[in-house]
């Protein structure tokens, strides 16, 4: 029993060690990797952190991220994810520590999720968990590491999300449980990368329906996985169709040179990261000419969906074309090399499914796996500690551009990645991203990101605290006139100034939702909350008792020497 105990639990160890290797550079050098989406999720995650820290939660406005400005950003961006890696934030009790932290939950995670597909798709072991530890090195996963991109933590659950279409192949049933637990889980950490299950979904579920006699079950068991998935989402999409409703929100930045960030011209080292990927997609190139013919046709269909969306990753696509004609879709993507994070998964797939049928030279292929494995290991060390020495040998921790703010010089911007006062370093590093602020009127002039940048990061005489309802105050000292507040205001953000409600016939809006009172001669003090619909409430409260429902139904059937597998199989 001991043994078979440690046999089942050899993955998850491995997996764990592999990840802590991964960092453990960093961690022994001590070396700095910052992207360019760093300080965005750092003040998202400073914020929930310090939300549990002093148990004082405002789930929409920020009210300590942001340089506490009233801004909408969690509550439209996976927060309860949020949440989660305001945790780890905690935990890692400084930004370095967080790095790290963040970087070995996510490698494990991602291990565990890729070897849970390929188990899944009835891979031995053997082939399996080298695959795992090797897509834990590709740059979906990566991605994170060098440049906190967000699109990992996606990419990180993806695989094991992909598992309801694989054992709808093979099985041709709906198991709404699985259905909408996958869908959910993705759903709640990033939205694009939902999308993109859907997508891959889709050809496997049209297809099997087609193909099955008990149609009418199948519709009813889907519809069952939507009417969950809708409960255990409830949080994210009443929020997004509340605030859409009341308020216009500027949308992320479009980029309109799309083509020069795709897998063939600018970003090649998606392909690249690591150089043992090109061998899978050599590979598989290969195998597909030669074997197209005699292939199960949903074999074809997930070589289909894989190569849809290697094109889709390509310059072939006219992608500067579609988002200067207004195309939302392509406005949406932003990155062409998004598209590649799920074809590296179905590649990763396609070649466990291909190496299994090689029963004779299973072990041999397995050692292989595991050099390659290692291989795109000691790439991605390499990577990071590149990144790292750069920016030591340039003197900087986040490398400066327009939007990039440095306050600080180098040598205390670097003592605050590891100050346990995790507000020192998003003072002394700001960006003005200005997503998700409210549109009141005509922007045509204004650039956001300069004006975000004058009228909130760099407005200075207020003084900011939180309240233990989870409301804002400012304070500052006025001549008794007209002033402008480093505060947004959305449709339900209401305001007290001075004790005294005020209407919106109180003071005057910008276009981007800054707000100019009527203010007394001495100390004023404006108070910025925001109104929570009912109906919100109980959306949020009903997403919560689903999620509890949910993991009370695992514990009773683990009581019962079940697995997690229950919600994979009934």
């Amino acid at each position: 029993m001991k043994r078979d105990y440690w046999f089942n639990i050899r993955p998850f160890l491995l997996l764990a060690f592999f990840s802590f290797i991964l960092l453990l550079p960093q961690w022994l050098t001590k070396g700095i990797i910052f992207g360019s989406d760093s300080i965005f999720h750092y003040n998202r995650f400073y914020e929930a952190a310090m939300q549990i820290k002093h148990w004082n939660f405002s789930y929409f406005i920020s009210i300590y991220g942001f340089q506490q400005s009233g801004r909408i950003v969690n509550a439209v961006y996976g927060p309860f994810f949020a949440y989660f890696q305001g945790l780890l934030v905690l935990i890692g009790r400084t930004w370095f520590g967080y790095q790290l932290v963040s970087r070995f939950v996510l490698g494990l995670i991602a291990g565990l999720s890729m070897y849970a597909l390929l188990r899944a798709a009835k891979i031995k072991k053997e082939i399996s968990l080298p695959i795992a530890l090797l897509y834990v090195t590709t740059f979906s996963i990566q991605y994170w590491t060098i440049r906190q991109g967000f699109s990992s933590w996606g990419a990180a659950v993806m695989p094991f999300c992909f598992i309801p279409a694989i054992r709808f192949t093979f099985y041709k049933e709906v198991h709404p449980l699985q259905l909408a637990f996958a869908v959910s889980l993705i759903f709640q950490i990033h939205l694009l990368s939902t999308l993109f299950l859907v997508v891959m979904y889709i050809p496997f579920f049209v297809y099997g329906f087609c193909q099955s006699k008990k149609k009418l079950r199948i519709m009813m068991q889907g519809l069952l996985s939507v009417g969950l998935s809708l409960l255990l989402t409830a949080n994210v999409w009443v929020a997004l169709l509340f605030l859409k409703k009341d308020n216009q929100l500027l949308d992320p930045f479009i980029n309109d040179l799309m083509n020069n960030n795709a897998i063939n011209t600018g970003s090649t080292y998606w392909i690249t990261a690591p150089y043992s990927l090109v061998i899978f997609l050599i590979g598989q190139i290969g195998y597909v000419l030669f074997r197209w013919r005699s292939m199960a046709n949903w074999k074809r269909i997930l070589h289909s969906v894989y190569l849809l969306f290697i094109l889709l990753s390509t310059s072939i696509i006219p992608w500067n074309w579609l988002v200067n004609h207004g195309v939302k879709f392509a406005q949406l993507i932003q990155f062409p090399f998004r598209f590649f994070i799920p074809a590296t998964i179905l590649l990763l797939l396609i070649g466990g499914m291909t190496l299994n049928h090689f029963v004779k030279w299973r072990k041999p292929i397995s050692w292989i796996l595991v050099v390659l494995a290692f291989a795109g290991g000691l790439q991605a060390i390499d990577g990071a500690y590149q990144k790292a020495h750069k920016a030591e040998t340039e003197q900087y921790v986040l490398e400066p551009t327009r939007h990039v703010h440095l306050v600080g010089t180098y040598k205390e911007e670097r003592q605050a990645v590891f100050d346990k006062d995790l507000a020192d370093l998003l003072g002394k590093i700001r960006k003005s991203t200005p997503d998700y602020l409210p549109i009141y009127s005509s922007t045509k002039g204004y650039n956001a990101y300069d004006y975000y940048a004058e009228k909130v990061i760099f407005k200075s005489g207020f003084t900011k605290t939180v309240n233990n309802d989870g409301s804002l105050t400012i304070t500052w000292v006025s001549n008794g006139d007209q002033t402008e507040l480093p505060v947004t205001v959305y449709k339900k953000t209401r305001l007290l100034l001075n004790n005294k409600a005020l209407t919106p016939k109180d003071y005057s809006l910008s276009a981007f939702g800054i707000p100019t009172v009527e203010d007394q001669e001495g100390i004023n003090k404006l108070t910025v909350n925001f109104t929570v619909p009912t109906y919100f409430t109980v959306a949020l409260w009903l997403t919560i008792f689903s999620w509890l429902g949910l993991g009370g139904f695992w514990l009773y059937h683990k009581t019962r020497r079940r697995s997690f597998q229950v919600l994979l199989s009934d």
